[in-house]
């Protein structure tokens, strides 16, 4: 998840004298944390992505899905099949929708709609490498150490979503849990398996455990790539 690349995020990590003269604010220790982060899985070779396409399982391989996504704009579609048995949900920013028995679709576009499609999405495509695209406070909350590894945990709260706790790895810089306390059920999810793809540093198995600390699901990428989306496939489907 460089040479030209790595300077300018270099810029951000260590922030020197912004356009026209001014002195750049300087980052907070939370948000130095976040870009060291952005710099280890592809730094700025992020920045000129319109967005990505993935492919994986979950449950164990019961389920097949495919995700889109934008990474200039809120907008994602995942299309998933389990037992011959298709469905799809979606977030354009405006709306969250998902299909339902009879083909129907089922659109939410109120508060706690919007709340769970932001968060959703946002975690999807680390919003938080892009605060300028997608607006959110960051706000350090601790160290931790487990066995060998120590962490930075940060609490990140993107503009109409919720907070998330976000662990990431002094060592190796990189994400290795986001814990949803306030989402209904609480989860964490814990990432592992990094993978270089196209100057890219992506987790291909995403383990989630519910409140009582149980697996409650295990997903794993099988196909990442990143390329030119349609922003229509995030709009609901029309009504039959």
């Amino acid at each position: 998840m460089r040479t030209a690349l790595s300077a300018i995020v270099a810029m951000l990590i260590n922030p020197c004298v912004a356009d026209k003269g001014h002195a750049a604010a300087p980052l907070s220790k939370a948000e130095k944390i976040v870009a060291a982060a952005k710099q280890a899985t592809g730094g700025a070779a992020w920045d000129a992505l319109d967005g990505c396409h993935e492919e994986g399982t979950h449950g164990d391989g019961a389920v097949t899905y495919t995700t889109t996504f934008s990474l200039q704009r809120y907008g994602m579609r995942i299309d998933s099949m389990r037992a011959g048995q298709s469905r799809s949900m979606g977030f354009n920013g405006k709306v969250q929708w998902q299909t339902v028995a009879g083909g129907k679709v089922r659109s939410r576009s109120d508060s706690a709609g919007i709340e769970e499609g932001i968060v959703t999405d946002y975690l999807s495509i680390n919003g938080f490498f892009f605060p300028d695209r997608f607006p959110a406070t960051f706000t350090y909350l601790r160290a931790a150490k487990e066995a060998d590894r120590r962490f930075d945990v940060i609490e990140i709260t993107p503009k109409g979503g919720r907070a998330l706790e976000v662990w990431f790895d002094r060592k190796t810089h990189l994400i290795q849990r986001v814990v949803d306390t306030h989402g209904s059920p609480a989860v964490r999810v814990e990432a592992r398996n990094y993978r270089s793809v196209a100057g890219l540093s992506v987790a291909y198995n995403l383990d989630v455990f519910g409140p009582d600390r149980a697996v409650a699901d295990r997903g794993v990428v099988t196909s990442f790539q990143c390329g030119l989306i349609d922003n229509a496939a995030f709009d609901p489907p029309s009504k039959p």
